[in-house]
């Protein structure tokens, strides 16, 4: 493992841009409000059509950087705001979601112990205007980010949430190009391999969930992809590259997301693909209840009893 970490007195922020004119607005104006600010703003416009990059150019604030490039991926826009940062640490942001004033103070703070290679906030969903993690577990030092996950919510290390240490996320190998969903699960699953994280617990990230211009939104109208972990993790268990404390852990996250995506081929009516993921790519003693979840649905009268679940409600 690299040594930890490089000291945290300044920050970059990076946003890809593409198709949110609608929005990019109030996403600079939150980040211009923040309590800490010696930092750069890079927004990498990935080909947007909108107007969208017209609109940041429009800022006068000269923090603010406007990077333009032909329509290649969320990913690599993220990777070309990494190549341009001038700092050692990286906030991301999404071009729809939003911080509370005190999101870089608290992600700074807690960076500036020099134990860890990443931290992440506590975030809120728009849909619900509540977080996502209970605010009785504590701020706290991960060792383990995938029991740590596990153990809380799964999905708590959001991209518009963390502040990650720049030479970690590059010897992790950045984001993957190319990965239409899942790309930042996969990213942080990587760099929980290079050192630990710091939790936040106060609530300053905002996930725009509910916006039509969310990358969830929009996947979830098409049918279900693979999780690219389930390949990253494969393939850095073949090479070794996972520290031996972490190998079972990271396995019980990975079946989580499999699991996931045969939920997610369900309810796309796919129970054969559903059932062929379980068989091939998930484990029963890891999720028992999970798994005889998704086990039962892959058959008619399993899928029956599921839908009449869903559908009552009880007598008062």
């Amino acid at each position: 493992m690299a040594p930890l970490a490089s000291p945290c007195t300044s920050l970059s922020v990076v946003i890809p841009l593409y198709q949110k004119a609608d929005v990019i607005g109030q996403t600079i104006e939150a980040v211009l409000r923040q309590t800490f600010e010696d930092f750069e703003l890079i927004v990498v416009d990935d080909g947007s059509t909108d107007g969208g990059g017209d609109i940041v150019a429009a800022f006068a604030d000269p923090r603010i950087r406007l990077i333009r490039q032909a329509n290649a991926g969320s990913a690599a826009a993220r990777n070309r705001g990494v190549a341009a940062a001038r700092h050692d640490w990286i906030a991301f942001l999404d071009a729809d979601d939003l911080w509370a004033g005190r999101h870089l103070e608290n992600l700074q703070a807690a960076a500036s112990r020099g134990d860890v290679v990443a931290v992440f906030a506590n975030h809120l969903l728009a849909s619900r205007a509540a977080p996502v993690m209970k605010t009785a577990i504590p701020d706290q030092r991960v060792d383990d980010v995938f029991a740590f996950l596990l153990a809380t919510y799964p999905y708590a290390v959001h991209s518009s949430s963390v502040l990650v240490e720049r030479a970690a996320l590059v010897r992790a190998g950045l984001f993957p190009v190319g990965a239409v969903m899942g790309e930042d699960t996969d990213t942080w699953c990587r760099l929980g391999l290079e050192g630990p994280f710091r939790y936040v617990s106060e609530p300053t990230a905002v996930y725009r969930d509910g916006h039509p211009t969310s990358v969830l939104a929009h996947q979830m109208r098409k049918r279900p992809l693979p999780p690219p972990f389930d390949r990253t993790l494969t393939a850095l268990l073949r090479h070794g590259a996972v520290p031996a404390r972490l190998v079972r852990s990271a396995g019980r996250y990975r079946n989580f997301l499999m699991l996931e995506y045969a939920r997610q081929l369900l309810d796309v009516g796919d129970a054969e693909a559903a059932r062929d993921i379980l068989r091939r790519h998930c484990r029963l003693a890891d999720d028992p209840m999970r798994y005889a979840k998704r086990f039962l649905r892959t058959w008619s009268f399993g899928h029956r009893l599921y839908a009449l679940s869903r559908q009552w409600v009880p007598l008062r």
